[in-house]
């Protein structure tokens, strides 16, 4: 009854089972090989009878899931017929859930490109900051005779280094003012980052330093003077002056003392011919004093920050050839004709579809997903791409070494690098030297800045 084709494929195909009555389709994603009792391939129960839902199937992929049906995997001999086509079309239909809608995004280039035998479909769009990739087309289309779907949409964000001159003004205490003393409590350099994400570091510009006095206190003092008055008559204080000025301030007396001076002996008695009185005199005054000093300083110089006004996505579109089939040729009377007409280019479809697939991976996995800039004249500027691996994360930079003009660098990860290496340990080799860094990701490419 039944007439079927020794055959291997490697790849998504179907069981086609032939009767007088019809024809059923089984889907499954395995091997496929013939056996005695039928062409069997896969695991999958879902089938379908729909004529057109199984020439899309062997043609352009997987027919559609019809949850409801249960049908053998293997056709064997004891089924005297098929299934009808009238008959299985019964099935429910599953029901989506809806799409937010996005407002459409045009590309500003399309290409097409030819790698390692695969057909691809590069389509460029470049986001303003307000945009969305969400917005960006996802749907499968068709050209020139091939069937190309999406697999993959790629970040790279225009990023620009934007430089300028900044002035720090920074003060401290000191309970000095000699300024010998207070360089040496500033730092020679500082870090420096601004609320606008500016960064830099910033060096000590010795000519601005400048020291003043922090505060002042009052207090008093007594201030005294002495004065001698000598050749005096007698010891008696209103003969000295009750009061004097000194240095513009007047001071009173407050104590008098007596010298005797040019005695002279009259009946046994020594009698003084003068006397010199001793005059002190005091004021209260007030003194302020100073109780400390600020010192202020200028930190001067370039400061640094990278700028992403746009962000560019391309998405990447695999080609499958559409085989140039129609329903008449499909279904020939003859039961080995058809095992011939179907399933053989069944395989050829899928076999190249999976080389279609196989040189996506290729490109997926060997592209270069990190960016390299160097530091040179006070700016860093792009010196070319390199790759890591998600699974050995480990940047060489080693072969940059002939570009590089400073052993600082910074890195940058597109996207879904950055994702797959969230919290682990990336490390950077450059010469003999090696650093690590763990990966904080939040969103977008990420940064990496070392300094060897």
């Amino acid at each position: 009854m039944k007439n079927i084709i020794q055959k291997t494929i490697m790849a998504t195909v179907f069981t086609v089972a032939l009767s007088s009555d019809g024809f059923s389709v089984l889907a499954a994603n395995s091997t496929a090989t013939e056996n005695n009792s039928g062409y069997t391939i896969g695991t999958n129960s879902d089938s379908t009878n729909d004529y057109n839902a199984v020439l899309d199937a062997l043609y352009n992929g997987t027919p559609p899931v019809t949850p409801s049906q249960t049908i053998p995997t293997t056709v064997n001999n004891n089924m005297s017929t098929g299934t009808a086509i009238s008959d299985s079309i019964n099935a429910a239909t599953p029901t989506a859930s809806p799409i937010p809608m996005h407002p459409p995004l045009y590309p500003y280039e399309v290409r097409s490109v030819e790698e390692n035998g695969a057909q691809w479909v590069l389509k460029s769009y470049e986001l303003q900051l307000h945009e969305s990739p969400e917005s960006i087309p996802r749907e499968g289309f068709e050209r020139n005779g091939w069937r190309y779907e999406l697999t993959d949409i790629v970040k790279q964000d225009n990023v620009s280094m934007d430089m300028k001159e900044h002035t720090e003004i920074i003060t401290t205490e000191s309970a000095t003012n000699n300024v010998t003393e207070i360089l040496k409590l500033l730092s020679p350099t500082i870090d420096y980052i601004s609320e606008d994400g500016y960064s830099g570091v910033l060096a000590l510009d010795i000519s601005s330093v400048s020291v003043k006095e922090a505060g002042t206190q009052t207090s008093r003092f007594t201030a005294s003077a002495t004065r001698e008055y000598p050749y005096l008559s007698a010891n008696d204080t209103a003969l000295v002056p009750k009061s004097i000025t000194e240095s513009g301030h007047t001071l009173t007396l407050a104590d008098v003392t007596w010298k005797a001076t040019h005695t002279e002996t009259i009946d046994h008695n020594a009698l003084p011919e003068s006397y010199t009185a001793i005059a002190t005199y005091t004021r209260i005054g007030t003194r302020i004093s100073v109780t400390g000093y600020t010192t202020t300083a200028e930190y001067k110089g370039t400061i640094t920050k990278l700028l992403t006004d746009k962000t560019m996505y391309t998405a990447y579109f695999a080609g499958s050839e559409i085989a140039p089939l129609s329903p008449d040729n499909l279904l020939p009377q003859d039961s080995n004709a058809f095992a011939v007409a179907t399933i053989l280019p069944a395989a050829i479809g899928i076999t190249v579809g999976a080389g279609i697939l196989g040189g996506a991976a290729f490109f997926l996995f060997f592209r270069r997903n990190v960016k390299v800039h160097n530091l040179a004249d006070g700016k860093y500027s792009s010196i070319g791409k390199t790759q890591v691996s998600t699974r050995t994360p480990i940047v060489n930079l080693t072969p940059f070494a002939d570009k590089a003009m400073t052993g600082s660098f910074i890195l940058v990860l597109d996207r879904l690098t950055a994702r797959s290496l969230a919290e682990r340990t990336v490390t950077i080799n450059y010469g003999d030297k090696s650093l690590q860094h763990i990966v904080v990701y939040d969103g977008g490419e990420y940064q990496i800045e070392v300094d060897f």
